[in-house]
């Protein structure tokens, strides 16, 4: 996740727990503007809690979080209160997120969708509203939305943010596109943009090294890898247990004397025992590495599409890996044995496997590409 903290000083500030498990679910193809607030003409000033936009799905998302001090009973939609378990009746959030909508949507008709989505008709651009309060729970009676949705965890409010789809998606293509698009939405909202933001929207080209520095670097690697080719070698991999062979040694032939006529040897005694069936070749270290990855991230149930693009991630930032590159084949194929029962790898990574690949890296702010002999393999630039 790409946070935009307020820069109002007035405004409240979110939890940073909060914060930090938002960027344990949320990968950074999400940028989350915190705290906003909305001037918008003819309306209201707005104070938005949470507005994420999903820059793979080119949707936005307006989520206002409440806290109480009880668990909550029952959530009604617009036109009636909500209650707590309590008895107390408390103003209904879902309408107090639906006039942030029309704020929030105004300005983005205005001053967004003109210079950096033409291309998409003012009309279509739809938000989604929503509401978080963890005192929301599998007790609490819950009336069905006409439009939106409560959430009573963040893993919920992840999950929404990553999966809301639209028909007429915003998106913009380019990290200097993206740049400006941020720059934008950060004024518009009051909020601000790092440093360290601004180099995962638009990171710099990379810088051909020197090249005697990178011949240094290329001997370091060769040296790192016969190392590690030497352990290899006297630890090997653990085969599958076999019955033992047991090899019947061959006597020497004994010297021909006249007193002891030599006997014939039967075919089975004659010929020396074979030897013991060679082992299967190892697949090697790199298809071991790969399943590390990917045994590490994408667990057996429940698996989402950001557990995929962390084993990928880490893939493909594995020095073990540097020179052979992530084979995408192979990385889906893994992934595919850990989904068994649950989402397709399909329903995770859309599209093309290759180019959603390209896109992770892209958004994690990582220079990587298509091998130019074999484009089935991708791998970090020089």
């Amino acid at each position: 996740m790409l946070h935009f903290p307020s820069t109002n000083t007035a405004a409240h500030t979110p939890d940073p727990r909060d914060v930090t498990r938002l960027h344990q679910l949320l990968g950074h193809h999400v940028w989350a503007f915190s705290n906003c607030r909305v001037d918008a003409p003819g309306l209201p000033v707005a104070e938005v809690d949470w507005l994420f936009y999903n820059s793979l799905n080119g949707t936005f998302i307006l989520s206002e979080w409440k806290r109480y001090p009880a668990a909550v009973l029952q959530v009604m939609d617009e036109g009636k209160p909500w209650t707590l378990v309590n008895g107390a009746a408390i103003p209904n959030p879902v309408e107090q997120v639906g006039r942030q909508l029309h704020a929030v949507r105004r300005v983005l008709r205005q001053d967004v969708s003109r210079k950096h989505f033409p291309s998409v008709d003012q009309q279509s651009l739809n938000l989604y509203p929503s509401v978080y309060s963890p005192q929301i729970d599998e007790a609490t009676r819950r009336e069905r939305l006409r439009y939106g949705a409560v959430h009573g965890s963040l893993e919920e409010v992840a999950l929404m943010v990553e999966r809301r789809a639209v028909t007429a998606p915003l998106l913009v293509s380019g990290g200097k596109a993206r740049l400006e698009l941020a720059e934008t939405l950060t004024d518009l909202f009051r909020c601000s943009i790092g440093s360290a933001v601004r180099r995962k929207l638009d990171p710099p080209p990379p810088v051909r090294p020197d090249p005697g520095v990178r011949m240094a670097a290329i001997h370091r690697e060769l040296a790192a890898l016969h190392v590690e080719l030497a352990s290899l070698l006297e630890t090997p991999e653990p085969q599958a247990v076999r019955d033992p062979v047991v090899a019947r040694a061959v006597p020497p032939t004994p010297p021909v004397t006249n007193a002891v006529p030599s006997m014939p040897l039967s075919p089975a005694s004659s010929s020396p025992a074979s030897p013991s069936s060679p082992a299967p070749p190892s697949l090697g270290s790199k298809p071991g590495h790969l399943q590390q990855h990917v045994i590490k991230h994408v667990p057996l149930t429940k698996a989402n599409a950001q557990h995929v693009r962390a084993a990928f991630l880490a893939a493909l930032q594995d020095g073990r890996l540097r020179r052979s590159g992530v084979h995408i084949g192979m990385f889906g194929g893994l992934v595919g044995q850990r989904l068994k029962g649950g989402p397709t790898l399909a329903s995770l990574a859309p599209g093309s496997l290759r180019k959603w690949c390209l896109a992770q890296a892209a958004t994690a702010g990582v220079a990587a590409s298509i091998d130019e002999v074999d484009p089935s393999i991708v791998r970090i630039g020089a």
